[in-house]
């Protein structure tokens, strides 16, 4: 039974910890850690076996965690990375891995010299079963080489503190790591366009909607539509253009109902709710991986976390200068081939 420590218990921590103590085989979490005592003792009220620490560097070096799951604010990620991989402790890291490319560069070269790959990023979408058809269907190659596609990531409403940075380094990020898994390629070139902001940013520093252009290293070109206030739903959309056909990611299936003279098929806000079974199975292949004493293949490395910072940061970038910016990326390591 793989003991887990959790840092971080808000409505994404708490769902990551009911899942491990409901759902997920062979796990049970040991410890919690989070700023708000209150909240996390709440949460963990119904079983009196997990404990509360509040220091979340002492929890990671508590002998009864085996391994860490971190899901606190972006900026002690690359902390608690870094202090988890000194112990060679297993990690689940929910994105960014850091909040610069920089900061990502250093846990890489620490997970690196320590010889073992500890890390797993909560890019969740490499385990939803609809983007993994579209995978197997486009890397098959049987609608030719991939051209553009277009992506979507709406959510109904976000807090005000939500501002441009977080649209990319928050948002955005889930589009370019999956696209970037989906083509099997890798950007060079970043640019944010500011089309006509909605009434309903409530930041006067958040452009809402957002366009990030994304181009491959073959030349294939990604446009991701950011909409945090679209108010309707949490929509995630995705069409790849190839050569012979299209391929679209399908809708997630609702219940449709008819009445009064009405047709209607049923929606969420809800993202946790909407790629719930995509948590459920990133998580069960992170500790199959650790109670085997190795990593998930299938699984977002923390390389492809550096990539996805380097790539945000070329985002933020062109935020300013409203140009196409260049992604300085290197070549993969054999170590995470």
């Amino acid at each position: 039974m793989l003991k887990v420590g959790i840092i971080g218990i808000g409505a994404m921590g708490t769902a990551h910890f009911l899942r491990l103590m409901n759902k997920i085989n062979n796990a049970t979490v040991a410890a919690v850690s989070d700023i708000n005592e209150e909240r996390a003792r709440n949460a963990i009220a119904p079983y009196p076996g997990v404990r509360f620490i509040a220091d979340p560097i002492a929890l990671i070096n508590d002998p009864e965690v085996e391994a860490v799951v971190i899901v606190s604010a972006d900026s002690t990620h690359e902390e608690f990375c870094l202090e988890a991989l000194r112990l060679k402790k297993f990690i689940f890291c929910e994105k960014p891995l850091s909040s610069s490319a920089a900061g990502a560069r250093k846990v890489v070269d620490a997970e690196l010299a320590g010889g073992k790959r500890l890390i797993q990023l909560g890019f969740n979408r490499r385990f939803d079963p609809a983007y993994g058809e579209l995978k197997e269907l486009v890397s098959s190659g049987k609608l030719g080489m991939p051209l553009m596609a277009h992506c979507a990531h709406r959510n109904a409403t976000y807090p005000e503190a939500f501002d441009d940075v977080v649209a990319v380094t928050g948002t955005a990020i889930h589009e370019i790591d999956i696209m970037s898994w989906l083509v099997g390629d890798y950007f060079t070139k970043a640019q944010v366009i500011f089309p006509k902001t909605s009434r309903h940013a409530k930041n006067p520093n958040l452009h809402d909607p957002q366009i990030v252009l994304l181009t491959t290293s073959s030349g294939m070109v990604v446009n991701c539509e950011i909409w945090v206030n679209c108010q309707y739903a949490y929509d995630i959309r995705c069409e790849v253009l190839c050569e012979d056909g299209t391929a679209t990611l399908p809708r997630h299936a609702r219940v449709e109902v008819c009445n009064a003279n009405n047709r209607s098929c049923g929606m969420t806000s809800d993202g946790l709710n909407f790629f719930a079974e995509s948590y459920d199975r990133e998580f069960q292949a992170w500790v199959d991986a650790c109670s085997a004493d190795t990593y998930c293949a299938a699984a977002a490395s923390a390389w492809d976390g550096y990539c996805a910072a380097v790539t945000t940061d070329s985002c933020l970038k062109s935020q300013k200068s409203g140009g196409i910016e260049s992604v300085p990326l290197t070549n993969r390591p054999d170590f995470y081939c």
